[in-house]
């Protein structure tokens, strides 16, 4: 079974009309995300049509206001979504939310101690985004530890930097996805050196396209594993099975044993 940790279905369908529709030829599962409640709506009819996908919601840092915070409350005490996220930080980019300035700081921090707070209540898993911000991760590393559960969408950082934020007792998982098929050192590095039960596989189709694709594929799942099952010298049956046991461990789901 391939598991693809984080992909957004709507975009996608936008790039590849009718995706859904079409049969897969493996079995497959993967967690989806939307940040508006129209994408939401959007999306939950996408996903009857694929074999297996879980839902979440979130403020995403690049547009952190909190127009939809009730609407994020709302499919938490009702139990829609099986996560919360992407949350998180990203300061890469010259755009003025995406700054190190006051401003920029306070509304990304904002949202972010808000998902963070509803996912301790709810005991739901959070999804981070973080780009040039794991300083800003680990100054709020203990809000962080009472989470049931953290996945960091595509891990942009280094290996020392996972390690630091493991050793904090933080339950964390880093998902891995087409910048290692771009040979991304800092990717390479952190996956070999960390444990194999702390790894997830994902795609964030239809962005972050590998060389050559206009844009990233549901199916793009299979080159990603096998590029792990490379770099980890293992063979891809077996990373594939621990790969699905860290999928349905991280997102608090039921699943193969």
């Amino acid at each position: 079974m391939y598991c693809d940790a984080h992909l957004h279905l709507v975009d996608l369908d936008q790039h590849d009309p009718g995706f859904a529709y079409r049969a897969l030829s493996y079995d497959w599962r993967g967690a989806v995300v939307s940040h508006d409640p129209e994408e939401f709506l959007q999306s939950e009819a996408l996903r009857v049509k694929l074999p297996f996908t879980i839902a979440g919601f979130g403020i995403h840092p690049q547009e952190p206001d909190m127009q939809h915070a009730e609407f994020l409350s709302m499919l938490c005490a009702q139990r829609k979504i099986d996560f919360i996220g992407e949350a998180g930080f990203d300061f890469f980019g010259d755009k003025p939310l995406r700054s190190r300035s006051a401003e920029a700081m306070q509304l990304q921090l904002e949202a972010f101690l808000f998902q963070v707070k509803l996912a301790d209540h709810a005991r739901l898993p959070l999804v981070i985004h973080i780009r040039k911000a794991t300083d800003v991760i680990m100054a709020n590393g203990r809000e962080l530890r009472r989470l049931p559960s953290i996945i960091f969408h595509c891990w942009p950082g280094r290996l020392e930097e996972a390690q630091m934020i493991l050793k904090k007792g933080i339950n964390a998982y880093f998902s891995f996805g087409t910048p290692l098929l771009r040979d991304s050192r800092h990717a390479i590095e952190s996956l070999k050196g960390l444990p194999v039960s702390r790894i997830l596989s994902e795609t964030d189709a239809p962005w972050q396209p590998p060389h050559g694709a206009e844009y990233t594929s549901i199916n793009h799942i299979v080159d990603v594993v096998e590029k792990m099952a490379s770099v980890l010298n293992m063979n891809q049956e077996e990373l594939k099975h621990k790969l699905a046991l860290n999928f349905t461990d991280a997102y608090l789901i039921e699943g193969p044993k």
